[in-house]
């Protein structure tokens, strides 16, 4: 019969210390490099040391000057390779550009920003719909398209 009270008697204890027992869980890292926009636009403004897009537009006239695209990032800790390439209506790849490093010296950024651009000469474009698309570390961040459309 003691048998038989201890038993209880024992789940009974390990059931009230299991649920006082408590364990410390890491809160999950920050994420980083979270694409916060991407903007196709006529202009680009600094101030300070960011940089801010114009109006956001899908449709652009080569001749009333270049496309930028804008793209900020949020919670960039590592040195970054960030690299835009331009694609034609046909997919074929008119403009791609350089890798251009950023945070080299690895402290934590909020907020960066970059933006590269494209303009034509006359009669060196083609009208239609057009892809950018932005690499960081050579990974896909995001595309926009656009239409060019003449005069």
């Amino acid at each position: 019969m003691n048998r038989i009270i201890s038993l209880p008697a024992i789940l009974l204890t390990i059931g009230f210390m299991g649920s006082c027992l408590s364990f410390r869980i890491q809160p999950p890292a920050e994420p980083e490099n979270q694409v916060e926009s991407i903007v196709l636009c006529k202009t680009i403004e600094q101030r300070e040391d960011l940089l801010f897009p114009g109006e956001s537009l899908v449709e652009f006239n080569p001749a009333e000057g270049p496309i930028h695209c804008y793209v900020r990032l949020k919670y960039v800790s590592r040195a970054i390779r960030l690299r835009w390439k331009w694609y034609a209506p046909g997919g074929g790849l008119f403009r791609e550009t350089k890798e251009v490093t950023v945070n080299r010296d690895l402290v934590y950024l909020e907020t960066v920003t970059a933006s590269d651009h494209i303009a034509f000469e006359q009669e060196e474009y083609e009208e239609g719909r057009w892809t950018v698309v932005i690499l960081v570390n050579g990974d896909l961040i995001g595309r926009r398209t656009f239409q060019l459309a003449g005069d």
